[in-house]
């Protein structure tokens, strides 16, 4: 099956997601080609080869972009005045989503031109929000082609009013989260309509490995990973450690990922007077942050950001047996069992986020029963095995439905 992914950029450091996703539905032999509205990203190629992307079709915008959507509208004027017409009369009364609209067209069009050209079997909106300009296009002039789209936290909180038009006329709807349905249906589109399917992680990591260093719990190893912006928490997280190291002096914590954040953040170690514990990594490959993952016993994110929802990053940590601490954010109690297989703490909840670590090395045969628990939870229920093979069964059913209705 020939899939075509539309996003907004990729690959990017924060959504190994994409990745992971994109890599199992080739292994599973099928021909993807991802399609970016923005320009390629500064990691692009470190990323490329990081992330095993080897002969993978990837388009960004461009200066040719630019050209290839004048020559379009020249072939097609009446194509792009009914994108034209539709998101201004989708986003008349929200002047900021109809300017970026107006920008976005000329990436837009770029992409529609080679989708028209080529045909493929499948046209996925992986973000459903502008790239959403783009399937209004594929729905209304690619028959023979099936539109599904996902929405996901990033999507709702944007609230982009075209994805909710878009969404009465797709084939498909995907969203990855049953805490995301009540918001889609806020944004007034249907939400029993919508395919929950979970964004699964890679099963890796050997068991034995992972349970040794929950033995004595002599050497506390604390992660956290995501990018340094303000929002995610790190800054919590550093005062959960101070804590920790009042009665643990010898614990570590490791700060993987970068970010504007990222100096006042070390200015910030220094003022708490834990600096001699903390590493900052800034950006490091997926491999490398499984291997921290596998000796840490704990992984903390205390992220208040309104479009968290299941992160990837704590399900691969939970694989890789660390018990995990999450602030309550939309649908965390679908991964975390609070007490059982890790911990769900208020925003800012610096004591109880300290005192579950506390208690947790205080108590290593609980500790371990949870790093269990925790592995087992994302075996059973978040392996993206599963979870692309239930969109390629959705996908092929659709594409089977289409050829129906065309006789």
């Amino acid at each position: 099956m020939r899939i075509s992914y539309i996003t907004m950029q990729f690959p990017v450091p924060s959504e190994t997601f994409a990745s992971l996703d994109i890599e199992t539905l080739r292994q599973q032999g099928q021909e993807i080609s991802v399609f970016c509205m923005r320009p390629k990203h500064p990691l692009f190629n470190k990323l490329l080869i990081e992330r095993g992307h080897s002969g993978l079709s990837v388009l960004h915008f461009s200066m040719c972009s630019v050209f290839s959507s004048a020559v379009f509208f020249l072939r097609h004027p009446l194509m792009v005045l009914s994108l034209i017409r539709w998101f201004s009369s989708s986003c008349k009364s929200n002047p900021r989503h109809l300017a970026k609209s107006f920008l976005m067209l000329p990436s837009a069009l770029s992409i529609f031109s080679r989708l028209y050209k080529e045909k493929p079997d499948v046209v996925h909106l992986f973000w459903g929000h502008y790239p959403s300009m783009v399937g209004f296009l594929v729905k209304k002039y690619m028959p023979k082609t099936v539109l599904s789209m996902f929405l996901g936290a990033h999507d709702l909180v944007t609230a982009y009013p075209g994805s909710a038009r878009l969404s009465k006329i797709a084939d498909l709807l995907f969203t990855h989260s049953k805490s995301n349905l009540p918001m889609i249906a806020e944004m007034g589109m249907d939400a029993t309509k919508f395919n929950v399917v979970v964004r699964g992680t890679k099963l890796s990591g050997g068991q034995g490995l992972c349970f040794d260093k929950f033995e004595g719990l002599n050497n506390i190893k604390i992660l956290t990973a995501c990018r340094l912006v303000n929002g995610k928490g790190v800054d919590d997280i550093l005062n959960i450690f101070k804590d920790v190291l009042g009665n643990f002096p010898d614990a570590t914590l490791i700060v993987a990922g970068d970010g504007p954040a990222r100096q006042d953040l070390i200015k910030l170690s220094k003022r708490l007077n834990v600096e001699r514990g903390v590493r900052f990594l800034g950006h490091v490959p997926q491999e490398t942050l499984l291997e921290y993952m596998r000796e840490s016993q704990f992984f903390i994110l205390m992220s208040k950001c309104s479009g968290e929802r299941l992160p990837n990053v704590v399900k691969e940590a939970m694989h890789q047996c660390c018990i995990a601490i999450s602030t309550n954010t939309p649908g965390i109690d679908e991964l975390i069992d609070d007490g059982v297989n890790g911990y769900v703490v208020g925003f800012g909840s610096i004591q109880s986020a300290a005192a579950a670590v506390n208690n947790s090395i205080n108590n290593a045969e609980l500790a371990l029963s949870m790093a269990k628990k925790a592995r087992k939870k994302i075996k059973y229920d978040f392996n993206v095995e599963v979870s692309m093979s239930r969109y390629l069964q959705l996908w092929e059913q659709a594409c089977t439905n289409l050829r129906k209705q065309q006789g």
